[in-house]
């Protein structure tokens, strides 16, 4: 059982979470933004882009898996400072030995690392936040990693692609995030005993949330990595790409005030399918216009209709759940979401050999989504209780 005292319940501790993971979003956004370029310099094929990718995800996924128990053995706040100290490793040796099988494990132990972290820091939030104020709380955390990956993309703009200085920057970046979580975080959620993920717990999670999740990951795993790459196909420098990709960072940051219109509104699987209707719409628009002007619309809008599928998913699945089941449906929900992004560049790769192919693997993802949330309407909500 997860116990909280009133102390807890504070929120100061989580604003230093939340500066420290702002920085570090920085960081990881500038390092995947430059991974693509950098494989010239380095004398990598193009196609290294998928398999780093692939392998990032996978690290992710064994990382929700291994949160568990390290954060059990070292709670919140050093588990936090040793995922963070993990990725940061692995920086370094990248810069160090550009290898392509070296390569390959240092991103697969990010992913672990990221893990590690998304996964402590959205528990912490959710244990600390009572459940009337979760989804905005959450889209405040979207917020913050958006306003950090925006910051991040535009690195790319100011370091350029070549040599060591990008990566001296992402290593300063990541060390500067490590000083929030130390200096602000004196009161932390404690953990006496997580709940394991079984079956019964799997099978009374929300399949709304599920599946947002999952076409989250399956649309974000392929935006980093990929996009990028579409963009450079589409004629665009790395400066304009460096841009377009800010301007749908940008659009994230955006998702809690439109959310919040929307929401009041309209349930949360009917949130997710406007925001599905958005993002086939800019999509299309942003293939059938040369508009320079339109094009950052569409992009903006995209980056909102986007990052604000996996909040909504969090909070529709966390309805029906007492505090004792947090952590565990965090872990379900990444997992659901990690799945997605390890298959996303797979499933997506085919689509980049045609022009805009990418674009319509986005449109597929948002169809797909959209369709079964109007087929199947949401099951009441049950009480999960523990036996």
């Amino acid at each position: 059982m997860t116990r909280i005292t009133e102390n807890h319940l504070k929120y100061i501790s989580y604003n230093g979470v939340l500066f420290s993971l702002g920085l570090f979003s920085i960081g990881t956004a500038f390092l995947m933004s430059i991974l693509p370029f950098t494989f010239k310099h380095f004398g990598f094929d193009q196609s290294f882009a998928r398999d780093l990718t692939s392998i990032f995800y996978l690290g992710v996924l064994l990382g929700i898996f291994l949160t568990k128990p390290i954060i059990n053995k070292l709670q919140f706040k050093r588990g936090i400072l040793f995922f963070i100290c993990l990725y940061l490793i692995t920086v370094t040796i990248l810069a160090i030995y550009p290898n392509i099988s070296i390569w390959l494990i240092c991103r697969f132990f990010a992913g672990i690392a990221v893990a590690g972290i998304y996964i402590s820091c959205e528990s912490w939030l959710l244990l600390v936040t009572p459940k009337s104020q979760q989804a905005a709380r959450l889209a405040t955390n979207t917020a913050v990693l958006c306003l950090g990956r925006a910051l991040g993309q535009t690195g790319v703009s100011i370091t350029g692609t070549e040599g060591y200085t990008p990566f001296i920057s992402i290593s300063i970046m990541i060390i500067c995030s490590l000083i929030p979580l130390m200096v602000m975080c004196k009161s932390t959620p404690i953990i006496t005993k997580a709940t394991k993920i079984n079956l019964e717990i799997m099978g009374k999670i929300n399949i709304q949330g599920l599946l947002g999740c999952l076409a989250s990951g399956l649309i974000l795993g392929s935006l980093y990595g990929l996009m990028p790459l579409e963009l450079h196909n589409c004629g665009y420098d790395h400066h304009q790409a460096s841009y377009f990709m800010v301007s749908i960072i940008i659009g994230g940051i955006l998702t809690k005030p439109i959310a919040k219109v929307i929401q009041t509104r309209v349930t949360k699987p009917q949130s997710i399918i406007v925001f599905s209707i958005v993002g086939i719409a800019t999509m299309l628009g942003f293939q059938f216009t040369e508009n320079t002007i339109i094009l950052f619309t569409c992009s903006t809008l995209f980056g909102s209709a986007i990052f604000a599928l996996y909040p909504i998913a969090i909070a529709q699945s966390t309805q029906s759940l007492n505090d004792e089941l947090l952590f565990a449906n965090a872990q379900i929900m990444f997992f659901a979401f990690s799945i997605g992004a390890v298959l996303s560049p797979l499933f997506a790769h085919p689509f980049m050999s045609v022009p805009h192919g990418l674009l319509d693997y986005f449109i597929i993802i948002f169809v797909g989504i959209a369709a079964y949330l109007l087929i199947h309407k949401a099951p009441p909500e049950l009480k999960v209780q523990l036996t």
